[in-house]
């Protein structure tokens, strides 16, 4: 029972879920170097995952200040476990062998590829994906400093094979490649929410974001043209490499008028 301002006599809600009340994902498929945003479609069957590939258009604000790591499991056909602390703390107890190590952090995506629900996390253990992260993240902290109080903006680059095993064990999985493209203030919406269980994120005051125009986009090289890998999806898009500078010189624009929302 509701009173009229809508406030629940427990303090919280005691309406059936909508199916809504969580908060949408990202997902990279190591596999096949993919980007996928994965909305919550109704039918009438209910709420099913239905999973849009992003790759091509793949351009976010990483909330770098609010990294999780420890110990994730991706149980099939079950939902995750976690066990995560923030980033800077001491690693926690593995709950399990399934358990591996892994982070995860919050982000907001351009609206080229956001679809309605810009404000998403990503969650992974996958070492392809954890490497291309390590790279970006060492960048974001050599620059972090001249851009006090700010987020970094990334976008993919590209995505690398990475094989390794031999024989029968063989396995090639995609390292992304990032590049911070520029700073922004963080978005109002983008608000640290995290599944760690140790000591508290640092609170964070949100500021008015805005969002950098996309940069004038390199000379295009021809896209890979090797065979698909298994597992890919059945896309059309392909991942196109693009000239990468290991320590970017970033130029903030002169006005950052376009805010994510």
């Amino acid at each position: 029972m509701t009173n009229s301002n809508g406030v629940n006599l427990f303090g919280f809600s005691t309406e059936p879920s909508s199916g809504g009340d969580f908060t949408p994902l990202v997902k990279y498929d190591s596999r096949a170097g993919r980007f996928f945003r994965v909305d919550r479609v109704q039918d009438f069957n209910g709420y099913n995952n239905e999973q849009v590939d992003i790759t091509n258009h793949f351009r976010a604000v990483f909330d770098f200040e609010n990294v999780e790591v420890g110990w994730i499991h991706f149980p099939m056909g079950g939902a995750p476990s976690f066990n995560l602390v923030p980033m800077g703390s001491q690693l926690p107890p593995r709950p399990s062998i399934d358990h591996k190590n892994g982070l995860r952090f919050m982000m907001k995506l351009d609206p080229a590829c956001g679809g309605d629900k810009k404000i998403r996390e990503i969650a992974s253990s996958a070492k392809a994906f954890l490497g291309g992260v390590e790279q970006v993240y060492g960048e974001y902290l050599r620059q972090r400093d001249s851009n006090p109080g700010k987020l970094p903006v990334v976008s993919l680059v590209s995505t690398m094979p990475v094989t390794t095993g031999q024989g029968q064990k063989q396995s090639t999985n995609y390292r992304p490649t990032f590049r911070i493209e520029g700073w922004v203030n963080r978005p109002v919406d983008l608000v640290p929410t995290p599944k760690g269980n140790a000591a508290p994120i640092a609170q964070m005051t949100p500021q008015n974001g805005n969002y950098p125009p996309p940069q004038q986009q390199a000379p295009q090289q021809p896209p890979w043209e090797g065979s698909a890998p298994q597992g890919a999806p059945p896309t059309g898009g392909q991942v196109v490499s693009t000239p990468y500078a290991s320590n970017p010189q970033v130029a903030q624009p002169a006005s950052l008028d376009s805010d994510f929302g």
